[in-house]
């Protein structure tokens, strides 16, 4: 690890914990009943803001049980039905933190037109998405195997849709993200360690928890304003090389297992 890039890294991430957002931003979570984006909603609510997660029909809201959200419902790849949830409302920052492994082609690129085209007038602070780590970089070049690559590719084009907007923006490109789901006993596992850099070549890793700290420390936050940044954090590097173990024994098929990779090394911080 370069420690003048680590240095970097940590100046990044000491702006985006310690200068605080706006107060009382209007937030509109998209995606905001899954882990990321039900975790977000909690803490900036803490903060004493307004929290909207929009949801399709079917969606499962039990991570937000009990939680003070305002709900908006529609598919966001059904521009209709956007436009009509988010007619007449308002707000100053988007959060898009949207999980499209499978369905239509394209699916993230027409997502972000959609939502562009609905919270356009609004008069947006910021529009923060998460992006893919192998963004603007060929096949070639890119660790992820070809299923994972080619949701990598859509997420890309997706950036560069919000980034031709005008609309104010701030990406965090991820490589890695671990653990899984609230039912890993590291779930609520952190570091502490993460940071945000904007060195684009790097295939960062995190652990959700992690992220969702240098999430809600750019959310209304001016200095993360027209930045492209990727997560990363060298303290959890076995675990990545286990996360691209997997990725090179993958062909159409994204593998959970295999025993050239072994176990996935234990996660050793603080909790």
């Amino acid at each position: 690890m370069n420690p003048f890039r680590l240095l970097l890294g940590a100046v990044a991430l000491y702006l985006s914990a310690a200068i605080p957002a706006s107060a009382k931003d209007d937030v509109l979570i998209v995606g905001g009943a899954g882990n990321t984006g039900a975790a977000v909603a909690k803490a900036l609510i803490a903060r004493g803001d307004k929290v909207t997660v929009l949801v399709r029909p079917t969606t499962d809201r039990a991570l937000l049980k009990d939680v003070l959200v305002e709900y908006a419902v529609a598919d966001v790849l059904e521009a209709e039905q956007v436009a009509a949830t988010l007619a007449g409302k308002k707000f100053t920052v988007v959060f898009e933190t949207l999980q499209m492994l499978s369905g239509v082609d394209d699916r993230y690129t027409l997502a972000y037109r959609n939502l562009i085209a609905a919270t356009r007038g609004m008069g947006l602070r910021q529009f923060l998405v998460l992006g893919a780590a192998c963004s603007d970089r060929a096949a070639k070049d890119c660790p992820l195997s070809p299923p994972l690559y080619k949701v990598s590719a859509d997420m890309s084009a997706a950036e560069r849709v919000l980034r031709e907007s005008g609309i104010p923006y701030t990406v965090i490109r991820q490589g890695s993200l671990m653990p899984g789901g609230p039912s890993d006993p590291d779930h609520n596992t952190a570091t502490g360690t993460s940071f945000l850099t904007e060195d684009l070549s790097v295939f960062g890793a995190a652990l959700r928890a992690d992220l969702n700290q240098q999430i809600i420390g750019c959310i209304g936050n001016q200095k993360c304003i027209g930045k492209i940044y990727v997560i990363d954090d060298p303290s959890i590097r076995p675990q990545l090389d286990h996360w691209l173990c997997k990725r090179r024994h993958e062909t159409d098929t994204i593998i959970f297992s295999h025993p050239d990779c072994g176990p996935f090394p234990p996660i050793t911080v603080r909790k």
